[in-house]
């Protein structure tokens, strides 16, 4: 009698393309599904951000609710590079999902985490924004102090400001500032300049921006030393903030390095014990009363880790 054997690979070098089909079928797929609905994924993506800058406005009282034609919806990352972004982690995790589970369990999987994916890159550009924005804010208020004080007109002074000032987030709202004056309100008049600028106030993503506005909101049209004395004191309270948050962040940067390294440390130490002794980590911690043990230990080991992070997201605001 013959005894069947598996025959030997030809070549097992190249053995990898056997088990790149898959992937690469799932892969060709969503880009091709991808490129077929992005122009309707731009226009979602669009309307759920007209949307969500509605659902802040209806959370506002009724009296502070701006007027639907000063409506700002700030664009933290173009649609059309958000979808791309979007698509380009949802093939990376389909590819892998698809190399370590079967079809019928990664596409399931793929959907979620591609979801979770995408709200973090919105989320990280929503931070990315705000922080550029805090950025650039002193050193434009430096400018239009200098053009107030030297008699220009508030509304000159932004023009000169926002021609100076690189493509970004204060550009942006900035020329709302400019572009929204004069348009006819839903409620009957024209949006004056106080109008606007308190409505770009309860918008804007930075609270660092809403409180300067919400102070020169108070002198726009008072007489123009007013307001010169006004922007020139909010743009001496922006240097003492950026020094205190310098002096903050210098302070806190050995604090978070020392959490981080003490709780690294821990992690390092637990994990070269639970190799060098397995079998007894397995004995130990098996127990309810070991299971409930090991929790508190992973906490202990985790939260200097977790309260160096925390100290990395500290706003100047919260100082």
């Amino acid at each position: 009698m013959g005894s069947s054997s598996t025959p030997p690979l030809t070549h097992p070098e190249t053995a990898w393309l056997i088990h790149a089909v898959t992937p690469a079928l799932v892969v060709v797929a969503l880009l091709v599904a991808g490129l077929i609905a992005r122009p309707r994924l731009v226009l979602m993506l669009a309307e759920a951000r007209a949307r969500r800058a509605r659902r802040a406005l209806e959370r506002l009282p009724s009296a502070d609710r701006p007027d639907p034609a000063l409506l700002w919806m700030p664009e933290e990352m173009s649609a059309e590079r958000l979808v791309a972004t979007g698509l380009g982690v949802t093939l990376a995790l389909a590819a892998c999902l698809s190399l370590v589970a079967p079809l019928a369990l990664a596409l399931p999987l793929g959907v979620p985490l591609a979801a979770l994916a995408a709200w973090w890159i919105g989320a990280v550009a929503y931070r990315r924004y705000s922080a550029r924005l805090d950025r650039d804010l002193t050193a434009a208020v430096g400018r239009l102090s200098a053009l107030l004080k030297a008699g220009s007109g508030l509304r000159p002074a932004l023009e000169r400001v926002v021609a100076d000032l690189e493509q970004g987030p204060l550009r942006a709202e900035w020329s709302f500032l400019l572009t929204r004056q004069g348009l006819p309100l839903a409620g009957g008049g024209i949006a004056t300049p106080r109008q606007v600028v308190a409505a770009l106030a309860d918008q804007t993503p930075s609270r660092r921006h809403a409180a300067l506005l919400n102070h020169l909101g108070a002198s726009v049209g008072q007489p123009q030393e007013v307001l010169a004395r006004r922007c020139e004191a909010a743009y001496a309270a922006l240097q003492r903030s950026d020094r205190r948050r310098d002096e903050a962040v210098t302070e806190l940067a050995q604090m978070r390095y020392s959490g981080m390294a003490v709780g690294l440390a821990g992690v390092a130490m637990a994990a070269y014990l639970a190799w060098s002794q397995w079998e007894r980590v397995v004995l130990a911690y098996s127990t309810p009363l070991g299971s409930a043990v090991g929790i508190v230990v992973v906490a202990a080991l985790a939260l200097p880790i977790v309260g160096g992070l925390l100290l990395a997201r500290v706003e100047d605001s919260d100082y």
